[in-house]
């Protein structure tokens, strides 16, 4: 690995650069994914509906097209009362709980939404919904440095979601933090773009006129210091994508990148400045050039063992490629998903220290370690890795 990185944190490990000596921390501080971690937030399952409407059609098309979903169409609604919906609930309880157990016992401080014990209906003058999960706050939530960022959802289910976090974000607001909410778009079948979602599957009708508007996930990016990468797909991303850069402004450099259909956290995560792990149909050559000379981990996903029935009708929402979801404690600690082994022995072969956990059914909720947490703050300064 080449490269000299610009350091601004104080020698001992304070953030006295950016608070000044003797200043309480900030209440919101995070600038990548890879420093001391320090309190995160970690989403809660109340339930687990989802409504197969146009928008949820086009952001899961591949996984919905893929051999181990239904393919059903109309809403999945939850029989709670059978044996294997009251399964799936308590062992997702149980794997929840460990998890923040985990962090705890490493000294990250650990924040919760508020959940609700029903789905309710969400509606607009233009469309209705039945509203979704809260076990994801990285797609809903953006931080940046002093700032949270609430983003603006493609998935119509998601669109009220972030209440959910309001008392925690006008908490953060209240004790300092920067707080933007960014524009939402009316989510009408004309504002999607279907470009993507019709090269890779997609049957349902297309509307003769578009009008895109702005749609992004904070899972889209990649925060490296000033640079930020920004996944895109569609032109509703690449909307999402201008209106980021004009808002964080001269301070950071906001790249395009097109690596997958949305998330970006299963194809490239920065482990620590200079490491890199990489999906393996990932290209060096699709990423910004600062980045070519980083030593990399390679992810080649397990074999998909999960079986059509497996779940009942429930969609399975991710690839197997979800194993390198995980989280970085700080620089050397990253907690797994404990069935990854492989993926355990290669981070110890590159100075790591894998946190092995347990998270069985992430495939159905469309999430791992990463997606279901955001890091509110860590012991990060604003730094320039590109020189």
């Amino acid at each position: 690995m080449s490269g000299q990185f610009m350091a601004s944190m104080a020698s001992d490990g304070t953030y006295e650069s950016i608070a000044g000596a003797g200043a309480e921390p900030p209440v919101v501080n995070s600038y990548d994914h890879w420093s001391s971690l320090e309190e995160v937030i970690v989403g809660e399952p109340s339930f687990l509906a989802y409504d197969d409407d146009v928008s949820f059609r086009l952001f899961f098309c591949a996984d919905l097209d893929s051999p181990v979903s239904p393919g059903v169409r109309e809403p999945w609604t939850v029989p709670t009362g059978t044996l294997a919906e009251r399964q799936l609930a308590k062992e997702m309880a149980e794997d929840l709980a460990a998890f923040v157990d985990l962090l705890q016992e490493h000294d990250v401080r650990v924040r919760t939404p508020e959940t609700r014990p029903d789905p309710r209906r969400v509606e607009t003058p233009d469309w209705w919904t039945i509203d979704g999960h809260s076990v994801m706050p990285r797609d809903l939530l953006l931080v940046v440095g002093d700032e949270i960022i609430e983003t603006a959802p493609l998935v119509r289910c998601r669109y009220l979601e972030a209440d959910l976090y309001k008392d925690l974000l006008i908490e953060y607001f209240a004790r300092g933090a920067k707080w933007t909410v960014a524009p939402h778009s009316r989510l009408r079948p004309e504002n999607f773009d279907y470009t993507y979602a019709l090269a890779n599957g997609y049957t349902g009708p297309v509307p003769a006129n578009p009008r895109y508007e702005i749609m992004f996930d904070g899972a889209q990016t990649v925060r490296i210091g000033r640079d930020v990468l920004f996944n895109c797909s569609t032109e509703n991303h690449r909307l999402g994508m201008r209106w980021l850069a004009r808002h964080l402004g001269d301070n950071y450099r906001v790249h395009e990148i097109n690596v997958v259909d949305n998330h970006v956290d299963t194809r490239v995560v920065p482990l620590r400045p200079g490491t890199l792990l990489l999906h393996h149909d990932v290209r060096l050559s699709q990423l910004p050039a600062f980045l070519h000379d980083w030593d990399i981990i390679r992810y080649s996903p397990p074999p998909d063992r999960l079986g059509r029935d497996l779940y009942g009708d429930r969609p399975v929402l991710s690839a197997p490629s979800l194993g390198m979801n995980v989280l970085s404690l700080d620089e050397e600690r990253v907690v797994v998903q404990e069935d990854e082994t492989a993926l355990m022995k290669d981070l110890a072969k590159a100075g790591f220290n894998p946190l092995p956990c347990r998270w069985r059914h992430g495939r159905i909720v469309g999430g791992g370690f990463h997606c279901m947490t955001l890091d509110v703050r860590r012991r990060s300064v604003l730094e320039d890795y590109t020189s």
